[in-house]
């Protein structure tokens, strides 16, 4: 730290009267976790006309110059010390002549450096931050294109052979061997979201979810004996129904 001086010549910024001149070196935060400037500030100072001074005078004026220059330092990465410097600098020349704490600051500058130490380790943080949002990234668009592929894809066997045919025909410029295109226009018309059966089979669905296990039992046991009846024996048999004991008075 240097001594304070006074400064009465007829060189630089003059208040009114004499000014004083400090110059203090400190660390400054930065937006990097536990990672710093070190700052060299410089700051000159006189009394206000009619004002009498005080014995902080000293400290006051390097402290506001201090607190203007870590509110700056502390939004920026020590990666860009040459920027925040810059910055700071600028609102500086921005309040000049600066009244504050029963003082004038008439000037003030503040010099930024970074060691090769801190700066490597800025630099490492910042890949790692990298990665890691690319990561983030990468998980987001496997877990967007999984919901796609059970939501759209994997939602008929139409669609899914649909969406093989265009991966195969995008990667290889032709339809993989053994597909026929007339079967699948087929399966797409059969398993189109309008089409009858389609739309009979959610109702069913939608239906024997609402009712309590022996309601749906009992309904399933109904369209068994349906299918039996209408000689459908291969069918009847396919039905997801569990044999039942019969009760007293009804039959089985």
């Amino acid at each position: 730290m240097s001594p304070l001086m006074r400064r009465d010549d007829g060189n630089g910024p003059r208040a009114e009267g004499a000014t004083w001149v400090r110059e203090f070196r400190d660390f400054l935060d930065s937006s990097d976790d536990d990672l710093t400037f070190t700052a060299t500030i410089r700051v000159e100072w006189g009394r206000p006309a009619n004002e009498p001074g005080t014995t902080t005078s000293y400290e006051d004026a390097g402290r506001q110059v201090r607190l203007l220059a870590q509110d700056v330092a502390g939004q920026r990465s020590v990666l860009r010390a040459e920027a925040t410097e810059q910055d700071i600098n600028y609102e500086l020349r921005r309040r000049m002549p600066w009244l504050t704490e029963g003082i004038e600051i008439v000037w003030a500058q503040v010099s930024l450096h970074v060691d090769d130490h801190t700066r490597s380790t800025a630099e490492r943080m910042a890949q790692l931050r990298r990665e890691a949002a690319l990561e983030e990234l990468a998980r987001q668009q496997t877990a967007a294109r999984i919901r796609f592929m059970q939501d759209e894809i994997l939602r008929t066997p139409a669609t899914a052979r649909l969406y093989l045919m265009l991966e195969q025909s995008t990667h290889h410029g032709a339809l993989p061997p053994g597909i026929d295109i007339e079967q699948v226009v087929r399966d797409v018309q059969q398993w189109h979201p309008q089409a009858q059966w389609v739309v009979v089979a959610q109702l069913v669905y939608a239906f024997l979810a609402n009712l309590t296990v022996e309601d749906r039992s009992d309904l399933l046991h109904t369209v068994r004996a349906l299918f039996l009846e209408y000689g459908e024996k291969e069918l009847a048999e396919q039905l997801p129904v569990t044999p039942r004991e019969p009760s007293p008075g009804r039959p089985a």
